[in-house]
């Protein structure tokens, strides 16, 4: 479970990630994410809901690349053959590692501009993301090749690793597709055992739009097989204003259907 407790100027909210069940906090407002059980979701609240594949991490390495497409296993092998470096950067120090952790906030937020997503920067608030790390919630992984590189980042807590966002600089000028795109899928089937050596239960790939109608970006993370899962959020408010300030979110967004 991963707990982020946030002081806004009205009022306060704890972020609570992967939950297994509902946590007593001293904030106005609680921001459930990721119940892989309704069951656990708490009572008489507005759900909001997202799917996303899963793979099962108690799978054998053989199981799990059994799912993987033709594609898919075909540039994984390709990968193995070509000059292609994997990292993972596992265990990030908010002293020692300041330095690299602005450098890929930097490298994120040029992404987002040559890509024209402005709003995606929304992704990474620094601020957000050193308390992340300042609690060992954050997994980051590279494939390095030549003239070129591509980022994982994941939202963990030792038991589930969550595809947060993912970033590369194919798009330069000189760079080489079909490298990029053998190192990406390489970097993910690397993380996937990563996180399976290391003990975890669940790689989710942080949601798709659609499964019935998939867009480009679906339709690459159910290459890899797994589970289509339903996942749930919900907002629950622990005092008066936390109770007001839900019900006014809830009336706003009824108005926008």
């Amino acid at each position: 479970m991963i707990r982020l407790k946030i002081k806004e100027k009205l009022y306060t909210y704890e972020r609570v990630i992967f939950p297994d069940q509902q946590i007593e906090s001293d904030a106005d407002i609680v921001r459930y994410m990721r119940f892989y059980d309704l069951e656990k979701v708490p009572k008489d609240v507005q759900k909001d809901s997202y799917v996303t594949p899963v793979t099962n991490l108690f799978l054998t390495v053989e199981e799990i690349q059994k799912e993987y497409n033709k594609e898919v296993r075909y540039e994984v092998r390709r990968a193995d053959r070509e000059n292609i470096t994997f990292l993972i950067f596992d265990k990030l120090n908010i002293s020692s590692d300041i330095d690299f952790i602005k450098e890929l906030a930097q490298k994120y937020y040029k992404f987002c501009d040559v890509i024209e997503q402005e709003h995606l920067k929304d992704n990474l608030n620094l601020d957000e993301f050193f308390e992340f790390v300042k609690q060992g919630n954050i997994v980051v992984s590279k494939a390095e090749f030549e003239n070129g590189w591509t980022y994982h980042i994941y939202q963990v807590d030792g038991k589930n690793a969550m595809l947060w966002f993912s970033f590369s600089d194919y798009r330069k000028e000189g760079a080489n597709k079909s490298m990029a795109g053998w190192a990406n899928r390489g970097l993910h089937n690397y993380d996937i055992l990563y996180f399976k050596e290391q003990g975890y239960e669940r790689y989710d790939w942080g949601n798709i739009a659609s499964f019935e109608t998939p867009n480009h970006i679906d339709k690459f993370k159910m290459s890899f097989g797994g589970e289509i899962k339903t996942v749930y959020g919900c907002f629950v408010g622990n005092t008066l204003k936390g109770k007001i300030l839900i019900k006014l979110r809830e009336l706003r967004n009824k108005s926008r259907v």
